[in-house]
């Protein structure tokens, strides 16, 4: 059997397993009271459980053949305001032996789940394996993509300067050649400000992890190949991001989009004209801390090419330092030729954030300070949880997270405390333990985003309880939050299967593809789409709806996956550092 055709098995077998999997909560007898990972735990691990309206002072953990094998008592309940409930908490993690189980409280049962070495593999390779099939420019292959197969889309060689991208060296009109790339959420347009913060996590999750990453494949096209899968999955979005650039002057326009979304249907099928719109500073500055980033990470194995993604940074921080206010808004127009511009606008106008994370990522790859006196760490009262809008804290974390040696890491530091002991308030004393106190769009990232924060403070300052909250946070995505729902395509009892994704839901495929994170609960945009009556609860945690209409809480986004990538493989590498045998 040839390597190709076993790991097209492989992976159609896999899909099968994890599909019958999420179909067996139509028929289990699970109470939807009892909220938990329905993915898995770790042996030594934290292991925690949520119930609403227990029936017994303790709980049973049991095993498949119903024989009780450890018992505790349920916590005292708590009042979650985002949720209306009477939360209790269901601690089992001195529990540590492999297999099968669910929970117990008088009449109430959780369904099965695992506890087991390796409770993640699967789950991390297929969400990593999300941005292969959100490739623009090629064909999905059946070997590779199974029952997702999709003909060749998006070639993108004949994109056209829009009016508002016309300039002193190109005018509008002319054709130029934007291929590859990932298509960036549920639509089909590729934005360099949110493909910034996505790229550069997933490049962050192969620094910290590489020899895991080293060891995993997915079955994409190039897994034969000696580089991991993961950096080759980078490389084919830096592609993109690369003819982004105006070689003339440095500068980067802001999206390659059609002039609307476009409608449901097959990738291939999405013909209409396609333009890159204005440069911006915050497109130029995403650029440079991602080229600068990358420079660092293949230069071990390609310097000719590290060298000129680090030139392309220089050029593009050039241009940002010239234009330091150039804020990115959609075009309006009147011609019929150079339309206005209505798809996402990943609009900023502060910029401050974006000049030091850039400016750290140039400073790290040249060892030139003069990249930190555009915004100095000391110019920012305070650090935010990264979003794509908000990205001072990436450059706090590959600062902190450096060799160097120096009061600049030390300062970085200091802050990644600070930022960690406000989450680690949060996580204490909320009913469900976790972090999340507010909810937006993209609710679920956010969670993800300050996980990633945990495990970064956890793996300079060595403090626990930011490893235990960072799981916290894994738990609650995959299952431990008011909806009862693993919000991760294709894994755990109760799953998403309407996304909001024109690939999946255009393809014929009951099921969406695996691994997909969706947005999560939000009130707050629930009007603008299915409409508010839609929604059975508006209760901050528990307003979700899984059908495609939703785009403000079941949209997938490139953004969101890149955190549960970074925050799975950390969790996974930290377990096995902390108690391997």
């Amino acid at each position: 059997m040839t390597g190709t055709l076993r790991s097209f098995l492989s992976f159609t077998l896999l899909t099968l397993l994890m599909w019958s999997c999420a179909f067996m909560d139509k028929s289990s007898q699970s109470d939807p009271n009892i909220r938990l990972n329905q993915v898995g735990f770790y042996p030594n691990g934290q292991k925690l459980a949520i119930i609403v309206g227990p029936q017994d002072d303790s709980f049973e953990l049991k095993d498949k053949n119903d024989q009780t094998v450890f018992t505790s008592e349920v916590l005292p309940a708590k009042y979650w305001d985002q949720s209306g409930e009477n939360a209790s908490i269901l601690d089992f993690s001195a529990f540590s032996e492999t297999g099968e189980y669910y929970l117990q409280n008088g009449n109430i049962k959780s369904a099965l789940f695992t506890i087991s070495e390796q409770p993640y593999t699967e789950l991390l390779k297929s969400a990593a394996k999300t941005y292969y099939f959100n490739r623009a420019t090629t064909e999905l292959q059946e070997e590779y993509a199974g029952v997702y197969k999709r003909p060749f889309s998006h070639p993108d060689t004949t994109v056209l300067i829009h009016a508002s991208a016309a300039g002193d060296f190109i005018s509008a009109g002319t054709s130029i050649s934007t291929p590859f790339g990932w298509y960036d959420a549920g639509d089909f347009n590729k934005y360099i400000v949110n493909s910034g913060i996505s790229t550069y996590t997933l490049l962050t999750s192969y620094q910290h992890y590489q020899t895991l990453f080293d060891t995993l494949e997915w079955n994409i096209p190039e897994s034969n190949n000696s580089r991991a899968d993961l950096l080759d999955e980078i490389l084919w979005n830096i592609k993109w991001m690369e003819t982004m650039q105006d070689t003339l002057d440095g500068g980067v326009y802001h999206k390659t989009t059609t002039a609307n979304f476009e409608g449901f249907m097959e990738a291939s099928k999405a013909s209409a004209q396609r333009f890159v719109v204005t440069k911006g500073t915050a497109a130029s500055l995403n650029f440079a801390a991602v080229m600068a980033k990358a420079s660092v990470v293949y230069k071990s194995e390609d310097s000719v090419y590290s060298q000129q993604l680090l030139n392309r940074a220089k050029a593009a921080w050039n241009w940002a330092q010239r234009h330091p206010n150039a804020e990115f808004k959609n075009p309006v127009s009147n011609s019929p030729k150079y339309p206005s511009i209505h798809t996402g606008e990943y609009g900023d106008n502060h910029f401050q954030d974006e000049f030091f994370w850039a400016g750290a990522e140039l400073y790290l790859a040249t060892m030139d300070m003069n990249y930190l006196q555009a915004q100095s760490i000391d110019e920012f009262s305070y650090f935010n949880v990264p979003n794509w809008a908000t990205v001072e804290t990436l450059g706090l974390i590959s600062l902190a997270s450096s060799d160097l040696n120096n009061h600049l890491k030390k300062k970085a530091s200091d802050q990644l405390m600070v930022l960690a002991e406000r989450l680690i308030s949060d996580w204490r004393e909320s009913p469900y333990r976790v972090t999340i106190n507010k909810f937006v769009w993209g609710s679920n990232a956010e969670v993800m985003n300050q996980s990633m924060v945990l495990l970064n403070a956890y793996r300079v300052l060595g403090n626990v309880e930011y490893f235990e909250a960072a799981v916290s946070g894994l738990d609650y995505v995959l299952g431990r939050n008011a909806t009862g729902y693993c919000f991760v395509t294709g894994y755990g009892q109760v799953s998403p299967m309407n996304i909001h994704h024109r690939q999946s839901a255009s393809d014929n495929i009951d099921q969406p593809i695996p691994g997909f994170l969706v947005g999560g609960p939000n009130p707050r945009n629930i009007h603008q789409d299915c409409g508010a009556d839609e929604y059975p609860v508006h209760l901050p945690a528990k307003c979700y709806l899984d059908e495609v209409c939703s785009y403000s809480t079941n949209e997938v986004a490139i953004n969101w996956n890149a955190p549960l990538v970074y925050v799975t493989a950390g969790v996974q590498s930290i377990y096995r550092q902390r108690f391997s045998k």
